[in-house]
């Protein structure tokens, strides 16, 4: 699944392309993908222009002259901007079609990608986005609010890491290298962590994050941005997918918590 920093190459490299086209059509091949009724949809779409890419998170914010649409990826979502020529297969759900004789196509093996459309002023105001944490790699965060969060749950910590309206951004991949770099175990319950303990967990997660982006995101089964830009941050990973602990070279555990995979050290993570 595209993770925060794999959601930021996508916007970074789709940006230069679709900046300031007007976009002339819309197709809907799979009607679900887009939340609203699709003639709403695309009368607030049609023939608006792109004046920039944003991302909150895991969203990409395709900013229009008036208002806005919101695209989640999902586990397998893609963007592909091509030529009207090329052939449409079985996977592309939803087309943007440009006056230039090219088109943004939404492509999408598993169909759970979902796009919507907003106002600029209900943006943040409303769901999605009103249900979002802080970013993950966010350097103001107010870590006695987030402490109050986590006071009275019993869940494990890697889950509260998930649950993206606790902090956003981190998805599998990247919470099993933040809690590694932080050297808290996965299964700590997450009433237990401490002020300092938190700390590192956010300052991990801003650092892996970040090198993350630099990296263009990690190539893991099925994600490739936009393109044809893949990431390299997998080679960095220290843990996730990995068997022998680079810190103290035992064999690193591997278990399911909340049905994800999991990787980690239970010498070096307490």
């Amino acid at each position: 699944m595209p993770e925060l920093p794999e959601v930021e190459v996508v916007r970074s490299t789709l940006e230069p392309v679709l900046k300031n086209l007007k976009i002339k059509s819309i197709q809907a091949l799979y009607p679900p993908i887009i939340e609203q009724p699709l003639e709403e949809f695309k009368r607030k779409v049609e023939n608006k222009k792109i004046l920039r890419i944003d991302r909150y998170a895991k969203y990409l914010i395709f900013i229009l002259e008036d208002g806005a649409f919101l695209s989640h990826l999902r586990m397998e979502g893609k963007y592909f901007y091509v030529e009207e020529s090329k052939a449409t297969t079985k996977h592309d759900h939803v087309i943007f079609h440009f006056d230039n004789g090219y088109k943004l196509v939404y492509n999408d093996v598993r169909k759970f990608g979902r796009i919507s459309y907003r106002t600029l002023e209900e943006l943040f105001q409303v769901e999605p986005l009103n249900r979002v944490g802080i970013e993950a790699n966010a350097s103001n965060y107010d870590i006695s609010e987030l402490l109050t969060k986590l006071k009275h749950k019993t869940i494990p910590i890697k889950t509260m890491l998930l649950d993206q309206s606790f902090i956003s951004g981190l998805g599998n991949i990247y919470v099993d290298e933040v809690l590694y770099r932080a050297k808290i175990h996965p299964l700590r319950k997450a009433s237990s962590i401490q002020n300092m303990e938190l700390e590192q967990i956010l300052k991990a997660s801003q650092w892996i994050l970040n090198q993350a982006i630099e990296q263009k995101g990690s190539t893991i089964r099925s994600y490739t941005s936009s393109l044809g830009v893949e990431g390299n941050y997998q080679i960095f990973l220290e843990v996730h997918t990995k068997t022998i602990c680079p810190g103290c070279h035992k064999t690193l555990e591997k278990i399911k918590i909340g049905g994800r995979m999991s990787y980690f050290c239970k010498n070096c993570q307490r």
